[in-house]
């Protein structure tokens, strides 16, 4: 239910935390193990149920606490930034923006089944992404080739996201479903799929479930 070595580092510091209580300063015991279960529940990876079904894309992010949500669902073109890397030239796609609360679960899953054939970091800045900071902010890559198309997932650093976690290499197979990587601390994960052979089954504002929400329906 957590991601490796978090229950390992919550126990040194619940240790740490119970000093200042027993020499009685307690609001300082409060502050620290206040702090300490912020850092467990952002940690968290609970198990999803999948649904494997051939052709279909699920979410992978979570957006369900707070202002976390699919906040943006646009079509985007070959000549869109970084969209070079996913869509046939002079091809168009979806992309389907999913902005996670610092409450939400941060670890990404793979929307489909396929082949990693591109991942590529890019430094940057970090701005609030609740704006369009694609083009900003420090960012990772991620492309799996699958059997009805490419599809590529951007992992987007934001105010207080310092650090996005890759957990995928290129050549590696994945399942939907499939843990890609997290972003700690509040961010963003963009989705592109194909337009043209694609059912797109969300709309903005809809609260999405990494691995278990259905995002669209692909067709050879």
């Amino acid at each position: 239910m957590f991601v490796k070595g978090t229950l390992k580092k919550a126990g040194i510091l619940l240790t740490i935390a119970v000093l200042p209580f027993l020499f009685g300063y307690f609001i300082v015991s409060f502050v620290m193990f206040s702090v300490i279960a912020f850092i467990m529940q952002f940690f968290r990876d609970p198990n999803r149920k999948i649904p494997y079904n051939n052709g279909l894309i699920v979410a992978p992010a979570d957006g369900k606490i707070l202002k976390g949500k699919i906040d943006r669902v646009q079509t985007v073109h070959y000549e869109d930034p970084l969209m070079e890397y996913i869509l046939r030239p002079g091809g168009r796609g979806i992309l389907i923006s999913t902005f996670m609360s610092p409450f939400d679960v941060h670890v990404n899953r793979a929307p489909i089944s396929g082949r990693i054939v591109k991942t590529q970091h890019y430094p940057g800045k970090f701005k609030i992404a609740m704006r369009n900071v694609l083009t900003e902010n420090e960012k990772n890559l991620i492309v799996i080739d699958s059997d009805y198309g490419k599809v590529g997932v951007i992992q987007i650093a934001g105010f207080v996201a310092r650090r996005i976690v890759q957990y995928v290499e290129v050549g590696d197979q994945v399942k939907m479903g499939d843990r890609l990587g997290m972003i700690r601390f509040g961010s963003r994960v963009d989705l592109i799929i194909p337009f043209e052979n694609t059912e797109l089954m969300v709309t903005e504002g809809e609260k999405p479930t990494a691995g278990e929400t259905i995002i669209a329906q692909m067709y050879k």
